[in-house]
């Protein structure tokens, strides 16, 4: 059984004590090591439920547990100190809260403001430039003088040279080109692989297919899907309900069985699993496993 890096139990939060659940009653893990995706429209909950897990707000009821810190109703700030440094929060267009003269010392900033030695912080940011792929031929340029894409890797290094556990990415490829989109999600599924644990906020479900391994959908406050994608891509009409699209590979292929062109036991999710399908039945494989 894989570990919980989070676990909500029952998690109720409220903006105003009379006012609606921006969250209710959520109750769901995220497990160490994974990456998941949680998606839902705009005031489904989620930005709430990622401030609850990066510590910025704490539950009206219930509990969450994250990196093996409980917090409830009755946890002050003051103890959360050492989960904001457990946690990374990359918010969207994280590029708008670079600042610093050049590149290096943007990313440096964190591991300074964490205490880290001068010589400390340096080290920490090289390595998570080299990590995200930012050439050093750019580290002593000023960060605005980049690309759009290349600010993105420059802003999600700053986070990563605290070294966080936990990674949270909330709409990580918005605004890129359609190259800038692709590089970032390669990167996303290096830091995947190097076994951090990954929370992405996306309404993309291309994203989700390719990536997730677990998928949390929300609604209204509510949990409405907790499981696996091909899991989730199964039932066409609970995405109707919600209305989320089907991935395009997965759709395309839904069109090649009731056309009955060709049938798969279980429905690619990417366009490389379709094309890999594809090519094994043209070999004499009817149906696909």
């Amino acid at each position: 059984m894989v570990e919980a890096a989070v676990s909500y139990q029952g998690v109720t939060f409220r903006y105003h004590e009379a006012g609606a659940a921006a969250l209710q009653d959520f109750t769901a893990t995220v497990p160490k090591g994974r990456l998941t995706a949680v998606i839902g429209h705009t005031g489904s909950g989620k930005s709430t439920l990622m401030q609850l897990t990066d510590g910025l707000l704490t539950p009206t009821a219930g509990q969450l547990e994250v990196l093996g810190q409980v917090i409830t109703p009755r946890t002050k700030s003051k103890a959360l100190h050492q989960l904001h440094r457990q946690v990374g929060f990359v918010f969207q267009f994280p590029e708008h809260q670079l600042f610093a003269e050049t590149v290096l010392a943007d990313v440096m900033f964190g591991p300074l403001n964490l205490g880290q030695t001068p010589a400390q912080a340096e080290q920490a940011a090289h390595q998570a430039l080299v990590q995200l792929g930012v050439g050093e031929a750019l580290w002593q340029r000023s960060p605005f003088e980049l690309s759009g894409g290349q600010q993105r890797r420059v802003a999600i290094a700053g986070v990563l040279a605290m070294r966080p556990q936990l990674l949270i990415l909330d709409e990580p490829t918005a605004g890129l080109d359609p190259d800038g989109q692709r590089e970032l999600l390669a990167l996303v599924e290096k830091l995947k692989g190097q076994g951090l644990t990954i929370l992405l906020i996306t309404h993309q479900m291309e994203q989700v297919a390719q990536l997730a391994d677990t998928v949390l959908v929300l609604a209204h406050g509510q949990l409405q899907f907790s499981g696996q994608p091909r899991a989730l891509f199964a039932q066409p009409e609970f995405l109707t309900t919600q209305q989320l699209a089907l991935p395009a590979a997965v759709a395309f292929a839904k069109q090649l069985q009731t056309a009955g062109i060709s049938q798969f036991n279980q429905l690619p999710l990417t366009l490389d699993e379709l094309a890999h399908a594809l090519a094994r039945q043209l070999k004499g494989d009817h149906h696909e496993q």
